[in-house]
């Protein structure tokens, strides 16, 4: 405790006379400084001490210095006194504890100087309470680490900027599987699995400059050979006052148990469960890896998408359990027919995916390709439906191969091109290959125009709605209409329906597209019901909006929000929307249907439907296909096929719309056969939604004519084929 001190302008009292001069005495006496004589008693001393500990020169004068010291530093203190009074080197230094006017001590570190002459030591003190508490917790602080060190299950290791061990726990004994003593002088990296030197080296660079706790990972070689995955974290421990980095500590565990099952999981999620082949997210991550390998090295990426012929037939006739040991058997094929460094993958369902990088020529492509064929055209042994039963099952493949030697060259359109090549392989007879070439290039382009004009459209509202008439056969009148999406290009015409509605599902861009038609429908169809609050409009739902399950909400909502009954709403559906019948699109039709919506099939007879499709599914009616219908003249097959299909269809309680009737021979084949409702240019071409709400007034008092049509019956617009096209698309990879 420093006491209220003295004037420190006021001299100092005179020292007695000596060999050692005043001046220099004086100027040390800023520290507490004294004069004993050989017998260890006070003689002089300064101001100072009145400044440090509270201590007049009264209280000290005379006193045998073994009074101010703590007892248990009096001995050290009495034998540094006497070699010093002997004059012997090096004893001029002294730390020990003395006791302050307050009552509590204060260390001191002395400096002294021997006149054997006058028989005088000559003293000065200066207070270092505050540095040697810090030191003694440090020391405590060390021990307790060391005791923590030692007794602690991970290894803690103390390293030089080098890399060099200076320090190893006893618990390295279990960790690192060497002695401590066997590590302690050794480079870290001669421990480290070669493959991970490079990373430990960057990491503990990083570590140097880096103050913060670094978490490092690196297989560690035992003295038995094996490699064991160790994590540390590490910081560097540096001198707090001059910056200088001292050691790198780290704190070391075993973790392979861990990173073995973490492993095992990335290889799970990266793998396709049934085949054990590479999934869509490894395969992309392989594809974006060999793009960029074609920055450094110039050469060739191929990318071969196969698809499995008729799979579905296999799945339908000896059930899936066959279906997957065809699937299992196609891809151990595929691995074996292509070279190590190529990837297999499956895509998804019956679909394969060959990466294959470094071929030399396109020869090498169409070799692999016709390997990839001639293996999969091999019998494939499968289990019957009876236990024991084999079946021995003939499938072939088509595959469509795309290449390119551009690193930036998309995945997505690298993609896109094998699928383009893979149906020309379908349409060209299946069983064969097919690269990618200029004239899919065009197509290609035109899909990439397509999807740029289709995002424009979305953004812009380009787009409007037409309106094709529903009759009813027996007397010509209009029930409603099917609404029909057109999309202009920005360049005066308009988008291909079959092309942009095939651009909209793979881009996903359908689900707008889909949302918008919704709207702009109710709000039609509120001016139409105007005019007639009988009528209808039928919405065609793409089938990526139908499997998900939130159409029906979606509609019910909408036709809340429009105040429109149920019943002013037809939604038309494809079997392709409807696969899964367990699923959210089967709830999704029953709730429309509780609502008063009426829903049914579209399409039907094109070879996409099937008669158990009506058996399973709540429908109200049915389309047929505007192929039948116009080759459905009297007295022919087509005839004959339609009037099985009304007669199926009326027996199962549902409504038949043909579709495409253009001739008043066509419309006598449709009554014929007892179809109740018909839309098609022999009624009238598509029409504006005002239009059409002219269509719905002037028939207040009159029907539609039945063999000639709309009264004022309208020529088609220029470019436009005398066809159908709603918001749908139907593709069969078969």
């Amino acid at each position: 405790m420093r006491g209220n001190g003295r004037d420190r302008s006021a001299p100092p009292p005179t020292p007695p006379p000596g060999a050692i001069g005043h001046d220099w005495f004086h100027r040390l006496s800023r520290d507490p400084t004294c004069i004993f004589g050989f017998d260890g008693v006070v003689r002089w001393v300064s101001g100072s001490w009145q400044d440090e500990l509270g201590l007049p020169a009264s209280a000290l004068l005379g006193r045998h210095f073994a009074d101010l010291v703590h007892p248990e530093d009096v001995d050290v203190s009495s034998a540094a006194l006497q070699l010093a009074l002997r004059g012997e080197d090096g004893t001029n230094h002294l730390e020990n504890r003395c006791r302050a006017a307050d009552g509590e001590y204060r260390w001191l570190h002395w400096s002294w100087a021997a006149d054997p002459e006058v028989q005088l030591l000559y003293a000065v003190a200066r207070d270092v309470t505050d540095r040697k508490l810090a030191d003694m917790r440090l020391a405590n602080s060390e021990a307790r680490y060391r005791l923590m060190a030692e007794h602690s299950s991970d290894a803690i290791t103390v390293s030089s900027r080098e890399g060099i061990f200076d320090y190893v726990s006893p618990a390295g004994k279990s960790v690192f599987g060497w002695r401590p003593e066997e590590m302690v002088g050794r480079e870290v990296y001669q421990f480290i699995h070669p493959d991970d030197v490079e990373g430990l080296r960057t990491s503990f660079k990083h570590i140097l400059f880096d103050p913060n706790v670094s978490t490092i990972s690196a297989r560690f070689r035992r003295a038995d050979g094996s490699y064991r995955w160790l994590e540390s974290t590490a910081r560097q421990i540096s001198n707090r006052h001059t910056g200088e980095l001292l050691a790198v500590i780290g704190n070391t565990r075993d973790v392979t148990e861990r990173r073995t099952a973490q492993d095992a999981l990335e290889v799970q999620a990266q793998t396709d469960p049934l085949t054990g082949t590479a999934n869509r997210t490894l395969l992309t991550d392989r594809m974006r890896g060999a793009l960029l390998r074609l920055e450094r090295t110039p050469g060739t990426v191929a990318v071969l998408l196969l698809d499995l012929d008729r799979f579905k037939d296999v799945n339908d006739s000896l059930g899936h359990r066959a279906g997957d040991e065809v699937l299992v058997a196609a891809a151990e094929r595929l691995v074996a027919a292509c070279r190590p460094t190529d990837s297999v993958a499956r895509y998804g369902g019956d679909e394969f995916v060959v990466l294959a990088e470094g071929l030399s020529s396109a020869e090498d492509v169409h070799e692999l390709a016709d390997r990839l064929v001639a293996v999969l055209r091999e019998p494939f042994q499968v289990s019957g439906s009876m236990p024991g039963d084999e079946q021995r099952l003939l499938l072939t493949v088509s595959v469509g191969v795309a290449v390119t030697t551009r690193s930036e060259h998309l995945i997505d359109d690298l993609m896109q091109e094998a699928d383009l090549a893979l149906y020309r392989a379908k349409d060209r007879g299946r069983d064969r290959h097919e690269l990618f070439d200029s004239d899919l290039q065009a197509r290609a382009q035109r899909r990439l125009d397509t999807r740029r004009n289709l995002r424009r459209a979305l953004v812009e509202q380009d787009m409007y709605l037409l309106y094709q008439p529903i009759v009813r056969i027996g007397d010509g009148r209009v029930l409603g209409a099917e609404g029909l999406l057109r999309i202009r290009d920005g360049g005066g015409g308009e988008l291909v329906p079959a092309e942009f509605l095939t651009v909209a599902e793979d881009t996903g861009l359908i689900h707008q597209l889909d949302a918008w038609v919704l709207q702009q429908i109710l709000l039609d169809q509120k001016s139409f019901r105007a005019a007639d609050p009988s009528v209808f409009v039928g919405i065609n739902l793409s089938y990526r909006n139908v499997a998900d399950g939130r159409f029906a909400e979606a509609i019910t909502t909408g036709l809340i929000n429009a105040g429109l009954p149920g019943t002013s709403l037809r939604v038309e559906l494809t079997e392709r929307a409807l696969l899964d019948t367990a699923g959210p699109s089967v709830a999704g039709v029953q709730r429309l249907r509780n609502a008063g919506v009426r829903v049914g099939l579209d399409d039907f007879g094109t070879g996409h439907s099937s008669l158990s499709t009506l058996q399973r599914l709540p429908l109200d009616f049915l389309k047929v296909d505007r192929s039948i219908v116009q080759n459905a003249v009297p007295g022919s097959r087509q005839a004959a096929i339609m009037r099985a299909i009304i007669g199926l269809a009326h027996a199962l309680d549902l409504e038949v719309v043909a579709e495409g009737i253009e001739s008043a021979e066509q419309l006598t084949a449709v009554q014929q056969t007892g179809c109740d409702t018909g839309q098609g240019w022999l009624f009238s071409h598509p029409l504006k939604a005002a239009d059409y709400r002219g269509l719905l007034l002037s028939q207040r008092g009159r029907p539609l004519a039945r063999a000639t049509g709309y009264h004022k019956r309208l020529e088609p617009p220029v470019g436009i084929e005398p066809t159908t096209y709603s918001l749908r698309v139907n593709r069969s990879t078969d």
